[in-house]
């Protein structure tokens, strides 16, 4: 069965948020359809991390949209990103997550976009898996830091 985009969108922030569950986090999906906040992540001390969710349909990229939405320092932007890229036969053994600041996915673009910022209707910012550090797999332990 092939997957709308919305579809695999969901499925992806449910699975995003049943590793983050798993690994102990209080993490809940926001629901909506135009929402600013993917799963958000409650720590002690009403701490909390905003957690946007990237699904790649087909292990190899990743659209971000990331210039102009998430720029604007007038508007809510996430604290952490994870990219998910799910196991091809849809099991969760072959399951990657990709693990990153929002600073660190604003350089990351910029270096995919050439030093570049798409301007809003100038087409939409991607990062393929290739140009994502191999360091930023499994990096779970930014959301203990962010909460503490």
């Amino acid at each position: 069965m092939d997957m709308s985009k919305h579809m695999l969108g969901i499925a992806g922030e449910f699975r995003v948020c049943a590793e983050l569950l798993k690994k102990g986090f209080q993490a809940s999906v926001t629901f909506g359809n135009n929402k600013a906040t993917d799963i958000i992540v409650a720590g002690e001390n009403h701490k909390f991390v905003r957690v946007e969710v990237k699904t790649s349909k087909n292990q190899k990229n990743f659209v971000t949209g990331y210039y102009p939405k998430y720029t604007d320092l007038e508007k809510i932007h996430p604290d952490i990103w994870v990219f998910y890229s799910p196991d091809k036969e849809l099991s969760t053994t072959g399951d990657r997550f990709f693990i990153a600041t929002h600073d660190e996915i604003g350089k990351l673009q910029l270096v995919v976009n050439n030093g570049n910022k798409t301007e809003k209707g100038g087409g939409v910012d991607n990062i393929p898996l290739s140009k994502i550090p191999p360091e930023f797999e499994n990096r779970w332990h930014l959301l203990e830091e962010l909460l503490k």
